[in-house]
C-alpha cells in the first residue's frame, strides 16, 4: 500500500572529487540543516491525502449543525488550507534559484491571481456563512460551536 512518496534534492555529493567540479543548477551541495529540511518533500497519495481530509473534518461532522452550516464549514477549511498551499508555494517560489526575475515574476504574477480569486471564494464563503447562520434558529451553543470550528 503506498501511502506517500519522500523525496530529496540536491543530495550532498558522496566524494571530494565531485564536490571539485561544477555543480550544476539543482545540484548543489546542501550546506545547512535549513537546506537539508527545505529539500526534503513528501507528497501523500490521493488516498492518504481523502484520509488526512476527512479526518480535519470529523469535528465539523460530529458537530450538532445543520448539514448547511457543516458543509459551508468544510469549504471555509479547504478554502484557508489552499490559500496556505498557495502562500507556501509563493514563499518557494521567491527563494528558488535559476529563474530570470521574468520568469519569477510571471510565475508570481499567476500564483497571486489565484490566491486572488481563492481569497474572494472565501469571503463569499463566510458570507454565505452568515446568511445562513441568521436564517436557522441555532442555540448560543450551536453559535459558539459554529465559530470554535471556523477558527479551528
Amino acid at each position: 500500500m503506498r501511502i506517500g512518496d519522500l523525496t530529496w534534492s540536491n543530495p550532498t555529493p558522496p566524494s571530494a572529487e565531485a564536490s571539485a567540479t561544477p555543480t550544476t543548477e539543482g545540484t548543489a551541495p546542501l550546506k545547512s540543516n535549513r537546506d537539508i529540511a527545505e529539500s526534503v518533500k513528501v507528497s501523500l497519495s490521493e488516498r492518504a491525502e481523502r484520509t488526512q481530509q476527512s479526518r480535519s473534518t470529523e469535528d465539523i461532522d460530529d458537530s450538532d449543525l445543520p448539514q448547511l452550516i457543516k458543509r459551508l464549514l468544510k469549504q471555509i477549511r479547504e478554502l484557508k488550507q489552499q490559500i496556505a498551499e498557495l502562500q507556501q508555494q509563493m514563499a518557494e517560489l521567491a527563494r528558488q534559484q535559476g529563474l530570470t526575475d521574468e520568469e519569477r515574476a510571471t510565475r508570481l504574477d499567476g500564483l497571486r491571481t489565484e490566491l486572488t480569486s481563492l481569497s474572494s471564494a472565501l469571503t463569499s464563503a463566510y458570507s454565505a456563512l452568515a446568511k445562513a447562520m441568521k436564517q436557522q434558529n441555532l442555540s448560543d451553543e450551536q453559535r459558539t460551536n459554529v465559530l470554535q470550528l471556523m477558527n479551528a
